[in-house]
Parts: structure tokens; C-alpha cells; sequence
């Protein structure tokens, strides 16, 4: 897999098919890795040059002490991008990912082409979203590590989330290995590290990237919002805000929708791409 050192830090990454740039940039927590199980990589590659890779402290990129804001991710893409050779890009990304890649819109324009959020909260939002605390997803969390012995408090809580899985002890931690079988083992292989960083305070900062900031990004927005989202409202703000915003919303999906509905959140990425390639597109010289 080819590396790059970019912001001090080296991050790993892999590219796929040839055509007007995509990159895809997974959710904290996650890593590269998701695009390629979920079909998503090799589904674009048939038309753009898809680029994924893992975020500081994720997948196989180094894991610095700190530096896990949207501000410092959106920096570690400018260098990427410039490092690689990237062409105006359009980017793709998930929850956290997609805040990174706002946050690149806003600071570095002429780098974007335009943006694909999949239910992304964002902390500059939070005060549209006031049940952030108790999403679902963090409920079933709490639920399942709670089978275990562990208590990951009624709120999310990163930070709490990555220092609970670092003190389990051997036999806690294979059982709860166990309960998420193969596929869920390598997410939870990648918390205890994050132990050790910012991470989980620094993704729930706002880091420069408020409202009005958000709200004046000028490259076209898609949200795609889950069916099931905790934040819907998210999405109505960001299509009545933005100018350039289209919204589409993921059936049978509350998350995580390339793994809950793979097909739909697949064909929809794939046509708002599409789209977003023709109008980046220059016009024709007359004559």
C-alpha cells in the first residue's frame, strides 16, 4: 500500500480507476478499509480516479499524540492532495469524514469540485441537534459493551469509549470480540490505541468550523441522510443554508447506510458524483 509523509505525519492510501478525482474519507473509528467492503471503491473506479485513506490515527497511517480535529484533518487532505497529484477533487465522506472534508471545502475551495456528506454531525451544528448525546447508535453501544462489564456512560463519549477498551482486560476483550464477530474485531482493534491520543475530544470540537462558516462554502453539497439518522435536522439546516445543497435521503439505513443498504447508498453516491463531474465540467469555446 503507497504511503505519504504530508503535516508530519504518514498516512496510507490506495487508488483505483481513472477519470475526474474522487476521494473517499471514512468516519472516526473507521479506516479505508469500509470502502472496500462495501463495494463502494471498486463501484466508482469504473468512471472517476478513486483515492481512500487512512486518517491520522486510523487503518495503517502513523498516530500522532494529538492533531485529530476537522481543522487538522482537512490540512493532512490539502498536503495529500498536493503530494499525489490530485486534480480538483470531489469528496466523499462519512460522519466525521464528511466533517473533514466541510471543513476542506471551506478552507481550500479551488481544491474541491464538491462534497458527499453521509450523515455527518457537525459539533458548529450541535445546538440543532440536541439529543446528539443519546443517538441510537451510541445506545447500542452502551448496550453491547455492557455485556461485558463495561460502562460506557448514557452520552457519547469517545474518549471514554477508547480508554474503557484499553483497560479491558484479555478475557473482556475477547468476548466482546466475539459479540462482533469478524468484520466488527478490526474496529475494535483500532480503540485502545486512540487511547493514547486527542482523538476523542478533538472530533467533537467545533475547531473554527461554525455555522456561518459552514453555511458559506461555496463547492455544491450533497447530504445523504440515513432513513434512521439522529440527525435529519442536520440535513434540513445544511439544505436551507447552503446554496449550493442538494439532500436525499438513505431508506433502511440509520448510520451506516454502505453497510445497511449498500445498493442505495452505492447508486447514490454514484449519480450525485456524476452530476457534480458534468457541472465542474468547463463550456464548450463556441464556434
Amino acid at each position: 500500500m503507497p504511503e505519504v509523509e504530508v503535516n508530519g505525519t504518514r498516512l496510507y492510501y490506495q487508488q483505483a480507476g481513472t477519470g475526474p478525482d474522487v476521494v473517499l474519507i471514512h468516519a472516526v473509528t473507521s479506516n479505508q478499509a469500509i470502502w472496500m467492503f462495501s463495494g463502494l471503491m471498486d463501484a466508482l473506479a469504473t468512471e472517476f480516479r478513486v483515492t481512500s485513506y487512512d486518517l491520522r490515527g486510523h487503518g495503517n497511517s502513523d498516530r500522532p499524540p494529538t492533531g485529530y480535529t476537522s481543522a487538522v484533518m482537512a490540512e493532512d487532505l490539502r498536503q495529500l492532495h498536493a503530494a499525489i497529484g490530485l486534480g480538483p477533487a470531489l469528496l466523499v465522506g462519512h460522519s466525521f469524514g464528511g466533517v473533514s472534508a466541510i471543513h476542506a471545502a471551506a478552507l481550500f475551495p479551488e481544491m474541491v469540485a464538491g462534497v458527499v456528506l453521509s450523515d455527518s454531525f457537525f459539533p458548529g451544528l450541535r445546538h440543532i441537534e440536541p439529543n446528539f448525546g443519546r443517538m441510537t447508535i451510541w445506545t447500542n453501544l452502551r448496550e453491547t459493551f455492557g455485556r461485558v462489564g463495561v460502562d460506557l456512560g448514557e452520552t457519547v463519549d469517545f474518549a471514554r469509549l477508547f480508554r474503557s477498551t484499553a483497560d479491558l482486560p484479555p478475557d473482556r476483550m475477547k468476548a466482546l470480540e466475539e459479540i462482533y464477530g469478524t468484520f466488527g474485531r478490526g474496529w475494535l482493534r483500532q480503540l485502545p490505541p486512540l487511547a493514547e491520543t486527542t482523538c476523542g475530544d478533538d472530533v467533537l470540537a467545533e475547531a473554527g468550523l461554525t455555522a456561518e462558516v459552514i453555511a458559506g462554502v461555496v463547492p455544491p453539497v450533497v447530504g445523504l441522510y440515513d432513513e434512521f439518522s439522529p440527525f435529519l435536522a442536520t440535513c434540513r439546516w445544511l439544505e436551507q443554508h447552503l446554496p449550493r445543497c442538494t439532500a436525499e435521503i438513505i431508506p433502511a439505513a440509520k448510520h451506516l447506510a454502505m453497510l445497511d443498504n449498500t445498493a442505495g447508498f452505492t447508486d447514490a453516491v454514484r449519480r450525485h458524483l456524476r452530476r457534480l463531474a458534468e457541472v465542474g465540467q468547463p463550456e464548450p469555446m463556441p464556434g
